[in-house]
């Protein structure tokens, strides 16, 4: 027996702050399931009467679990309900997408396949996670909506959670499989264990450069405040800043980048008490400490940092790269540094790669095309390829000349 099932969820925890943390604190409200191609239905876990002992016994007699980015519902259902079936039991449409080039998400995948979707439903759906998934904004005068305070849309949002079940269930049927069985599974059998594994992170260290990092940013601020005659209260106010800047030395500034603000700092002509200000600038505003909140909110009870790695998640290569839902620090154009998870990095954006800001192109799927094989590489006719350690042509020049493709000795994990 195959059973595909999907969980609408709620937490008080952000699911930006990884899947594990998100879990820990996790409420199954809606459990939807088919046993292989039976008509999808769902159950609403609200209601006292529902029995999860019920679907437990469901998903220990499959012989397959599917879903669509597994992970996530076996992470909920391992830390809400104890249920930790062997993850070679599980199957997942996502993973099999990305192991065939195709994108992970389920409603740019149903494109792609031309899986017919009420596009007035799938909007509504989205709505109606915003509702229900996640606590009601600060403003609101409840804390969350339930089935109680919005009954409509709670029978809308039960009555929606099937259709993800029958996407997800024609979706698998139009995916080829050749790259998701065999020894392919095995290995993203072995994925699913080394996320689940984690690594292990130092927290005395993390939580002991947090109270540094404020440390510093307070006598920053300290000093900031004394160099502006209280003008300025940080340097870290972006606009502020260049107003002050143009006001008390002439100096108009379209940005404060680290690139402007470090041209700036070495024009001999710049004045020592402006020059004072874009150092204190450039040391409060650095970013290369963000990692450590990012830590300090994903990491699990245990000390242990999961669910890290996606696979296959660099499409054109195959290798693996940084889960969807990963934070990443990047600076907008209106000069903002934030986080963001790695799938809202927009192309406008600059990335921290560790040392500085750099542009990105991002990997951005581009319709389904034919491929080519030469040399034992399978791929567009436009992919390119090696045929030393810097000379390069496309594949399909490589296969009209003729021309041996040099494979290299190793490779990296891709972060992009």
């Amino acid at each position: 027996m195959r059973l595909w099932l999907d969980l609408e969820t709620y937490s008080e925890t952000p699911i930006a702050y990884g899947t594990h943390a998100y879990a820990a604190n996790a409420e199954i409200m809606i459990f939807a399931w088919a046993v292989d191609d039976e008509p999808a239905q769902a159950m609403d876990m609200t209601d006292p009467s529902a029995d999860p002992n019920k679907l437990i016994e469901l998903m220990n007699g499959a012989g397959e679990l599917w879903a669509h980015n597994s992970s996530f519902d076996r992470t909920v259902l391992r830390h809400v309900w104890g249920f930790n079936r062997p993850v070679e039991d599980w199957r997942d449409t996502m993973a099999q997408a990305f192991s065939h080039g195709m994108p992970g998400n389920l409603g740019k995948l149903c494109e792609v396949l031309r899986v017919p979707t009420d596009k007035a439903k799938d909007k509504d759906g989205r709505r109606l996670i915003q509702t229900f998934c996640k606590p009601r904004p600060k403003s609101s005068k409840i804390r969350r909506a339930t089935r109680e305070t919005h009954p409509a849309d709670w029978q809308r949002f039960v009555d929606y959670a099937v259709l993800d079940i029958e996407a997800m269930r024609e979706v698998h049927k139009r995916l080829p499989t050749w790259n998701y069985k065999g020894a392919e599974l095995d290995l993203w059998h072995m994925d699913q264990r080394i996320n689940d594994r984690g690594v292990a992170i130092d927290m005395d260290l993390v939580r002991g450069a947090l109270a540094a990092v404020d440390e510093a940013q307070a006598e920053l601020a300290k000093r900031t405040v004394e160099m502006t005659e209280e003008k300025l209260a940080s340097t870290t106010q972006g606009e502020a800043t260049k107003l002050y800047i143009a006001e008390r030395f002439g100096v108009v500034m379209d940005n404060l980048q680290m690139a402007t603000v470090e041209r700036v700092v070495d024009d001999s002509d710049t004045d020592p008490a402006l020059r004072a200000l874009l150092l204190v600038r450039l040391q409060a505003s650095t970013s290369s400490t963000a990692k450590y909140k990012t830590l300090d909110r994903a990491v699990s009870g245990d000390c242990r940092l999961r669910g890290i790695l996606q696979f296959n998640g660099a499409a054109r290569t195959g290798r693996w790269c940084l889960a969807e839902g990963s934070l990443v620090t990047v600076k907008q154009p209106d000069d903002r540094i934030r986080q963001v998870p790695i799938q809202e990095v927009c192309a406008e954006d600059l990335v921290w790669d560790g040392t500085q800001w750099v542009a990105h192109e991002g990997v951005v799927f581009s319709g389904v095309k034919e491929v080519i094989r030469h040399d034992g590489i399978t791929a567009t006719a436009q992919h390119i390829v090696y045929l030393s350690s810097s000379d390069s042509v496309t594949l399909l020049e490589a296969k009209e000349k003729n021309l041996p493709i040099w494979k290299g000795e190793s490779c990296s994990i891709s972060t992009d």
